[in-house]
């Protein structure tokens, strides 16, 4: 199989060749497939239609014979001779009757003659011990008129199946007395021989529940075949029998039902032959169709086959001036005129691109001396920056040094100015240093973050510190300090110089820019399992504008500028933390607290605790 499939995918006109005869294949096998299908459909429910009529025909047949019969005992039953039942037929007339109207009409059973006692008085044959024989309980004293008395067993012939039929007598004299019962017993044997033919299997059921088979032919076809859907008229399909079926009619056999049965394998025999036809109808056809699609394939396959050979020129020599030759004015030669059009601007694209690399290579030469020189200045650039770093701490700190005790110096040794305006200079010196340290800081954290030295420790004990030293600072305000941490200790990773800054400027902050007896809140959270830990400061103060959250942490910016003079604000501290606070992988988030206050939120990668 996979050979077949490998050849057959070796080249297009094969593959074409194959969808040709696939295509046909399957159209022709579903046709064949509906065609034989409804021939055998037909097939069946034709002879469905058969084997009911032939049903029909059997029971009708049976029907009119017991007919017949039942009307000939009617009719025995009312002759004058029966009167001598009365009399125990003493001259023996009822006897002599009987037994010619059973050679008269060839009776296939016997006759017998029951007084109104249920005694027998005349037979055509006497049972062994005649004497003393009574009507059986099997037939039994029937009702005012005719009955038939289906298949059972006589004990007056020995146990032999038969069929009665049962006719009171009424005497002449007066219609309303019973004189006695006249029977005719038919053997099973004749009704059988009335249903059962070599050429059909037959099924005669008593449809009286519960429902049983009365007679077979041959001995159990019944238990192959369901006899339960005995109300059928039309005919039904059993597995591999066609079964039909009599219509229940008003009569003596009324609740008797005749099946004619047949094979299906009989009856199907015939469509051996149309399927063999199908077979050899597909054969002659499938060879001009696959030699017109052998044809076919090879016509349109031809200009692709000559446009490999081209393409393969050209992959082999990496010669773009190779063309197609165009032979129609179909799909295929419009193919054939865009593969020209396209190796013409390959090859056009192909010159122009040799020259850019050309100029790109001339180009690039350059740009690598550009890029050395430039890289040569940045580098010297930054040792520029980090000496100007060094150089702005030595000369901004330490003119600020001997400016406070030149000061303090002058303080002791005039009187003339006011001690006020002294404090006013301590103040701004303060101010000028302070600032001159966070620009140190925020300078080192731009342009050397690497140079920080990181290690695991408790985020708890670092804010336990910063509170106490806030306290210290704020003695005034101690009992507004709210510190709230874990029992557990929270590790994070990172310099705890820079977080203490971090942290504390926004601590400080908080005290800063709210009023004594105005709470505020440092508390700290992180699970076991958690990933990160958080330290939350919220005050109840004024908060700010919502349009100024987004701007806190800007370096330089004030939401009052007046404010900001008064407590020494330089704008920094917040832009510091945020640049510690993202140096170690976390954020820093401000929000307003309802009804009032700010609340601002650290996040920090936390490390897993100990075992």
């Amino acid at each position: 199989m996979m050979g077949i499939v490998g050849f057959f995918s070796r080249s297009i006109p094969r593959r074409i060749l194959a969808s040709f005869g696939t295509i046909y294949l399957v159209t022709y096998l579903a046709t064949a497939l509906v065609v034989f299908s409804s021939a055998r459909t037909s097939i069946l429910e034709s002879n469905a239609h058969t084997l009911q009529q032939l049903a029909e025909l059997k029971y009708d047949r049976l029907d009119s014979a017991i007919e017949t019969l039942a009307t000939d005992v009617s009719a025995w039953s009312q002759l004058e001779v029966m009167n001598d039942l009365v009399s125990g037929d003493l001259d023996k007339r009822v006897t002599s009757t009987l037994e010619n109207l059973k050679s008269l009409y060839r009776l296939p059973g016997d006759l017998y003659a029951f007084d109104a006692k249920g005694k027998m008085i005349a037979a055509t044959r006497w049972p062994a011990g005649r004497v003393g024989n009574t009507l059986p309980s099997e037939w039994g004293i029937s009702g005012s008129g005719l009955a038939l008395l289906g298949k059972h067993r006589s004990s007056i012939e020995n146990g032999k199946e038969i069929i009665a039929i049962e006719s009171p007598i009424y005497g002449n004299f007066d219609r309303s007395f019973r004189m006695g019962t006249l029977v005719l017993s038919i053997p099973w044997t004749s009704v059988e021989k009335l249903l059962f033919s070599a050429d059909t299997a037959t099924i005669l059921v008593d449809l009286a529940e519960p429902r049983h088979v009365l007679a077979e032919y041959p001995a159990g076809i019944s238990g192959r075949v369901d006899v339960e859907p005995g109300q059928s008229t039309v005919g039904t399909k059993i597995d591999e029998f066609v079964v039909g079926r009599s219509t229940p009619k008003a009569g003596i056999l009324i609740g008797w039902q005749v099946q004619s049965v047949q094979e299906t394998r009989v009856v199907t025999s015939s469509l051996r032959r149309v399927g063999s036809e199908l077979v050899l109808l597909g054969a002659v056809l499938a060879a001009p169709i696959l030699i017109l699609g052998r044809w076919l394939s090879n016509r349109v396959t031809a200009p692709v086959m000559e446009l490999t050979r081209v393409v393969g020129e050209i992959a082999d020599t990496d010669k773009l001036d190779a063309r197609v030759p165009v032979s129609s004015d179909d799909e295929l030669g419009t193919l054939a005129r865009s593969f020209n059009r396209m190796t013409e601007n390959l090859e056009r694209t192909t010159a122009e691109r040799e020259q850019f690399v050309r100029d790109l290579e001339a180009l690039n030469l350059t740009l690598e001396a550009k890029v050395l020189a430039r890289t040569e200045e940045l580098e010297a650039a930054i040792e520029a920056q980090k000496r100007l770093i060094g150089d702005i701490s030595h000369e901004i700190k330490s003119p600020l040094a001997r400016l406070g005790v030149a000061l303090g110096i002058v303080r002791l040794k005039t009187n003339d100015i006011a001690p006020k305006q002294f404090d006013r200079m301590e103040l701004e010196i303060g101010n000028v240093s302070a600032l001159a340290s966070e620009l140190l800081t925020l300078a080192r954290l731009d342009v050397a973050p690497e140079t920080v030295t990181f290690s695991d420790f408790d985020i708890c004990s670092l804010v336990t510190r910063i509170a106490s030293d806030a306290q210290y600072e704020a003695a005034e305000r101690k009992s507004d300090l709210i510190l709230k941490i874990p029992d557990r200790e929270v590790l994070v990773r990172g310099n705890d110089e820079l977080l203490r800054r971090a942290i504390e400027n926004v601590v400080r902050n908080a005290f800063f820019y709210t009023t004594a007896g105005t709470p505020v809140e440092i508390s700290v959270s992180g699970a076991a399992a958690a990933r990160h830990a958080a330290i939350t400061i919220r005050d109840e103060g004024p908060g700010v504008p919502e349009a100024a959250l987004g701007h806190l942490f800007e370096p330089f910016y004030r939401v009052d500028e007046a404010r900001a003079r008064r407590t020494g604000g330089s704008g920094v501290g917040l832009s510091i933390c945020q640049r510690v606070i993202q140096l170690h992988g976390g954020s820093v988030v401000a929000s307003n607290h309802v009804p009032h206050g700010l609340i601002v939120t650290i996040t920090l990668p936390q490390r897993p605790g100990p075992a």
